[in-house]
């Protein structure tokens, strides 16, 4: 199944049993009526995984509710911690939402023990460390569930998470073979580190979730608004970050020194990103008078990666953070795709070759 597929697939035919009962009791009351055996299959496919059952079952203790978006949001899933709801794309594939389901369900897991997701409360050298953290916690899980499915007889979701994210599936692939065809939490720390490996998709996180509240910010401030964005409450080392990120019901996961999470890949920002945060502070300043986060130049940058199209600082910025997710699936499709065209460019090419032999 290609990605387009993936994500445009019509499940309207599919049959979905109305008389099944979910496996872990979940809160479906905001789910429409008609989506919920859909709801109920997707949960109780994941929670044939160990991993997927544990991860549901805390958002469900935890009064997370589970719906779909509609079907204009284009991001395959999401979880919101003030409004505690986890929400999946009607259009896209089951094989694709049960492991989107184990992310975004990881993520309520993540607020439950501490985690938050508001901006500009923590330096921006803390917000990386945090948010990057967490992303790279939930496709550890779901990648982790999604395996335990395939060793079941269930192949899709692996499959289909290995399409949609070859990074961390070679990461998970390789220690997994280290590992004796086991998942350890030496296989689930390796996976962890691979999240770090995407450079499209960190540029494209930095956009969405240090650029573009920025844009808004001093969007804002030119309105005449009062600043939401500090950048000074908190600081969060990279233990701290795995201490929240690595947990399991059988201890922390991650076996290396947190302290990696401080610096090199792990830290970096690309060059572009790096140059729009610095402008947010000069413009701030010249605004407000607030002094730069001095974090900043603790940062490494990276060569860009990725071509963007977003406001410049100060224009009328991405009206919300699920818009900015579309921009992340929509970077990626198209990131995907340009691999694609290379594997077709190289096989023509070895095909040639072969041929003059």
């Amino acid at each position: 199944m290609s990605i387009k597929q993936s994500f445009e697939q019509n499940n309207s035919t599919q049959y979905y049993d109305p008389s099944a009962k979910p496996v872990v009791d979940i809160d479906m009351t905001e789910c429409k009526e008609e989506d919920k055996p859909r709801m109920i299959a997707l949960v109780n496919r994941l929670s044939k995984s160990p991993c997927g059952l544990e991860t549901l079952t805390i958002a469900a203790e935890n009064g997370f509710k589970f719906s779909f978006f509609d079907s204009s949001v284009r991001c395959f899933g999401g979880c919101d911690e003030a409004g505690h709801w986890v929400r999946l794309s009607p259009t896209a594939s089951d094989d694709k939402l049960v492991g989107t389901l184990c992310h975004e369900a990881r993520h309520a897991g993540q607020f439950a023990r501490g985690s938050h997701e508001a901006f500009g409360v923590k330096d921006v050298r803390s917000e990386l460390i945090a948010f990057r953290s967490t992303e790279a916690d939930a496709q550890t899980y779901a990648v982790t569930a999604c395996k335990e499915l395939e060793l079941l007889g269930e192949k899709g979701p692996y499959q289909t998470f290995k399409e949609f994210y070859p990074e961390i599936e070679k990461a998970f692939d390789t220690a997994y073979k280290a590992a004796g065809n086991k998942i350890t939490h030496e296989v689930m720390t390796e996976t962890f580190d691979g999240w770090y490996d995407q450079l499209r998709t960190k540029t494209v996180y930095e956009e969405s979730y240090q650029v573009n509240p920025m844009i808004k910010e001093i969007y804002d401030l030119k309105q005449g608004k009062e600043p939401t964005l500090f950048y000074d409450k908190e600081k969060v080392s990279g233990e701290e970050a795995i201490a929240l990120a690595g947990w399991t019901k059988d201890g922390n996961y991650y076996t290396k020194d947190p302290k990696r999470l401080e610096s090199g890949k792990f830290l970096d920002v690309a060059e572009a990103s790096m140059k729009d945060m610095e402008e947010f502070f000069k413009m701030r300043k010249e605004l407000t008078g607030m002094e730069p986060d001095p974090s900043l130049k603790t940062i490494p940058t990276r060569p860009d990666t990725l071509e963007r199209k977003r406001p410049k600082m100060g224009e009328k910025p991405i009206a919300n953070k699920y818009e900015m997710k579309d921009r992340i699936l929509a970077n990626r499709r198209q990131y995907e795709a340009g691999l694609k065209v290379a594997e077709k460019v190289a096989f023509a090419k070895a095909a040639a070759m072969s041929k003059s032999r």
